[in-house]
């Protein structure tokens, strides 16, 4: 069984899926008109005026065979205007070291890391795969333009960090042991200034491939391929504008952990590097806000491969973010 195969089944929708949507879904504007036989339905399909409607089904018709066959649990992650304590989901601010750890600091310059983000999983609903309890906490470099990324190897934590705390004793929170690195003027990171301390808020949900996914072009032309002919022919013909229509549908940013991520520009995943194709698992994706921002608009991702994470092992999550 391939990976495709383990995340969504069938290779192609079957066609339980298929029926279902053709129940459910949008309704195709030629069989609206009454249209009937060949060279009818044929000459509608060429209609230049019918175009914008039937690409709109088309795309409709795509975006819901796509949900149906790859739809994945996610927990969106929200911004909240609540004070975060000191444990809390939360981007930026303060962060607990606990006794005899040390503060992470970058291995090569010996400057303390800040605080991205942190994800108090006893906060978080339930999601398969993923703790149930303890913090973990994403660290990256506050005097690089990269923000520590590290590009030719994004597993190395030399100048970011991931670090999982299985157990954290609230009574154990001295104030001696609760670190927040010092801005200064050459300081470089993804926030609006030194004090944005955002608490997270979680909600479980679904999420649907997303076209920037290195698996979308494969998902969609098995969704393709079960068009009726017409469909599929004015589809071939009329592609560009069907995309731009189903990414539009598709297309779903934000702070998320699991699901399908988002990229500006491509998914690392499509080089085939046998270093990223272990690595499929979402840990946590932190895009652009008004409190946050990734170069130009910029988003985050970090990854895992489902059996160090199923053994609460962090250390070979890569980390990547590109930007417009």
């Amino acid at each position: 069984m391939g990976l495709l195969d383990k995340l969504f089944g069938r290779d192609t929708p079957s066609q339980e899926i298929v029926g279902k949507v053709d129940k459910e879904g949008p309704r195709n504007p030629i069989d609206q008109l009454g249209v009937t036989g060949r060279s009818q339905r044929n000459a509608a399909y060429e209609d230049t005026a019918h175009i914008p409607r039937i690409t709109d089904y088309v795309a409709e018709k795509l975006s819901q065979l796509l949900r149906y066959s790859t739809e994945m649990p996610v927990l969106r992650l929200t911004e909240d205007d609540s004070p975060a304590q000191i444990t809390d989901s939360k981007l930026g601010g303060a962060f607990y070291v606990p006794e005899g750890m040390k503060v992470p600091r970058n291995l090569d310059t010996g400057d303390p890391l800040y605080l991205l983000a942190q994800l108090n999983f006893s906060q978080l609903p339930q999601l398969r795969g993923f703790p149930a309890q303890g913090l973990l906490q994403f660290f990256i470099d506050g005097e690089d333009t990269l923000y520590g990324a590290d590009y030719d190897n994004p597993q190395s934590q030399r100048s970011w960090r991931v670090r999982y705390l299985p157990n954290v004793p609230v009574t154990a929170l001295h104030a001696n042991r609760v670190v927040k690195p010092a801005w200064h003027d050459d300081t470089v990171l993804p926030f609006n200034d030194p004090d944005t301390e955002r608490r997270l808020v979680a909600q479980a949900g679904k999420q649907t491939i997303t076209p920037t996914d290195y698996r979308f072009e494969g998902r969609l032309q098995s969704c393709v391929s079960t068009l009726n002919e017409y469909d599929h022919g004015f589809f071939r013909e009329h592609e560009a504008e069907i995309r731009d229509s189903l990414a539009v549908l598709l297309m779903s940013g934000g702070h998320q952990v699991g699901g399908y991520p988002i990229f500006t520009q491509s998914d690392p995943h499509d080089d085939r590097d046998p270093l990223w194709n272990k690595a499929t698992d979402l840990l946590l994706q932190i895009d652009s806000t008004n409190d946050v921002s990734f170069g130009d608009s910029g988003v985050a991702n970090f990854f895992i491969s489902p059996s160090d994470l199923e053994r609460l092992d962090f250390s070979r999550v890569l980390y990547t973010w590109d930007c417009y």
